[in-house]
């Protein structure tokens, strides 16, 4: 806990208090115009399949290549989202395509595929497709990579009469349509944009899947095929999409998908998270099931991933869930065993605007996160780069209002590829360039971010009254549900409320609970986590102001509102 940030109140309520006067408020501070799409999200106001440039052209393909059994790769990315989107695309081609086609699954040559992040690297590699071509291979699909493989797609087309399909939802370079000779379905294809552009892969393959359905003569509205969403949300959620719009209801409504615990790999890997699948949230999504999963991508194989959310074998969906989280055990102590590594060495040095990181033989399955962890602690664009023997191979992490994939752009002569979106992306560096690169990229962002942007702020949805903290307005917020990456949960200050008691918690005696008293009678609960210096600094009887979000205790049977807590300062320092 820290008292370091710079508090920016947005609003206060004018006039008598009023919960759904509070909603509008939270709902304009998040630029949400229509409140009653919001919390009523309706799966039917999602953008027709149809308006995806070139889904139609596609789904004639793979329905022709399905006829004539072709081998046909479904290549995925090596994170949640490709994972989740591959096992989507597959799962249906192979299972209920061939079915509806009344195709035997013995004569089909479908295979999903996931490259090596170490041996492969990201997106197509040579490597991975040298490897593909040995046997007879007719079409790819990629799901959640190939925007940025155009070359690589031509000589294999032109060399091996390969066929592409690229699915992508990463940033497409500037000259995309240039030479376009494979078929490209992507919500950001110049000109003939998707309706709503911030989305993950998945949902990019779920609306291919929507448009082989109606080629095909399948039922295709979004209505029928709503049990596809927990392969959307989960993805939606790990790869940090806006949460509102097509996201809002993707989620809403793979979140209800996952509670029914009807795919098993997804009820395996919550039962080893100890997640209670009636209640999972996004938060569970992000911080407990997606790090398992990507633990598979990162520093062991993602098939076993792929493999796990598309089992019905309850013995093999107990083996793999095991094996994920073991591997989630091992990627946690290689994150952290980094992040101390290179948290030394950045406060070895005067912190910089960009923070760029070297290290030898870093695992690079790992860096991301540990660039992450950085930005969160340093509020700074992060840039973590590994030398691997003869690779140099880098992760980055961004802050808001900094696309860090069209900064590193700029800088593309340096580089071997690169990909990525507005908060991540990823590179290799070519040989003998990464001086050149490291000096140019943070004179750039030197040259070019605002000092505003590097300031650690909390924004504030509302000033709140201590007598409207009750069980009716924290029910009631959990209207605004699902939280996450563009619908942040409500943030609230309370102004000169006393301390009433104070009490220690926790194994590590680092957590504190206080009772505090503001206008009316009633005393309220306040819950800190992680505060060891807070706990010396707050006494009994001083007067705080109070920055956090409004919560539901559930404990021993018994159920109270209690507020938590984000920031706080004497009340005589005005925010």
């Amino acid at each position: 806990m820290t008292i370091n940030k710079k508090w920016f109140v947005k609003n206060k309520i004018e006039g008598e208090f009023e919960i759904e006067k509070l909603l509008k408020i939270i709902l304009q501070n998040r630029n949400i115009e229509n409140i009653k799409d919001f919390l009523h999200p309706d799966i039917s106001k999602i953008p027709s399949f149809k308006k995806l440039h070139d889904s139609k052209t596609a789904a004639r393909k793979i329905v022709k290549a399905v006829k004539e059994k072709k081998k046909i790769i479904v290549y995925g990315d090596y994170d949640v989202d490709g994972i989740a989107g591959s096992c989507l695309l597959w799962s249906f081609l192979y299972f209920e395509l061939s079915e509806f086609l009344k195709i035997d699954k013995k004569e089909l040559n479908i295979l999903p595929y996931i490259p090596d992040r170490v041996d492969e690297g990201y997106g197509l590699s040579t490597q991975s497709l040298d490897k593909l071509v040995e046997d007879d291979l007719n079409l790819v699909i990629t799901v959640d990579c190939g925007v940025r493989d155009g070359e690589l797609i031509k000589k294999y087309r032109e060399g091996h009469d390969i066929d592409f399909i690229v699915t992508d939802h990463h940033l497409p370079p500037d000259d995309i349509l240039e030479n376009l000779e494979h078929t490209l379905v992507h919500q950001m294809y110049p000109g003939k944009e998707y309706p709503f552009m911030s989305v993950c892969g998945a949902f990019v393959a779920f609306l291919l899947v929507l448009a082989i359905k109606e080629y095909v003569g399948m039922n295709s509205s979004f209505e029928e095929n709503k049990k596809y969403l927990d392969l959307v949300a989960l993805p939606t959620v790990t790869d940090i999409m806006p949460l509102h719009g097509v996201n809002r209801i993707i989620v809403k409504h793979g979140l209800e998908i996952i509670q029914k615990g009807e795919r098993l790999g997804l009820s395996k890997l919550a039962q080893k998270a100890k997640i209670d699948l009636e209640n999972i949230s996004t938060y569970h999504l992000g911080y407990l099931i997606g790090p398992r999963l990507n633990a598979s991508g990162r520093i062991g194989s993602a098939m076993d991933g792929l493999k796990l959310l598309a089992t019905k074998n309850p013995s093999q969906a107990d083996e793999l869930a095991n094996k994920l989280d073991g591997l989630n055990f091992e990627r946690q102590r290689l994150t952290s065993e980094i992040l101390n590594e290179a948290r030394e060495k950045i406060l070895s040095e005067k912190l910089k605007t960009l923070i760029f990181v070297t290290g030898k033989n870093w695992n690079e399955g790992v860096i991301g996160l540990v660039a992450g962890k950085l930005q969160e602690e340093f509020h700074r664009p992060v840039i973590i780069v590994t030398e691997n023997e003869n690779e140099v191979k880098g992760s980055a992490r961004s802050i808001n209002g900094l696309n860090i994939t069209e900064v590193i752009e700029n800088f593309s002569e340096f580089l071997i590829k690169f990909g990525g979106h507005a908060q991540a992306a990823g590179f290799s560096v070519k040989k003998g360039k990464l001086k050149k690169f490291r000096e140019n990229i943070i004179n750039y962002i030197q040259e070019n971010i605002s000092e505003e942007l590097l300031e650690k702020t909390i924004e504030i949805d509302c000033v709140l009254n201590t007598k409207y903290l009750d069980m009716e307005l924290a029910e009631k917020l959990l209207e605004l549900e699902p939280f996450g990456y563009g619908n942040r949960r409500p943030v609230f200050l309370l102004e000169e409320v006393v301390v009433v008691s104070k009490r220690i918690l926790g194994k590590g005696q680092n957590h504190m609970k206080l009772e505090i008293k503001g206008e009316g009678s009633e005393i309220k609960e306040v819950i800190m986590f992680d505060c060891l210096e807070d706990i010396e600094k707050i006494e009994i009887d001083n007067v705080l102001d109070l920055v956090g979000h409004v919560g539901i205790n559930e404990w021993n049977g018994l159920t109270k509102v209690q507020f938590e807590l984000k920031d706080w300062r004497p009340c005589n320092d005005s925010p």
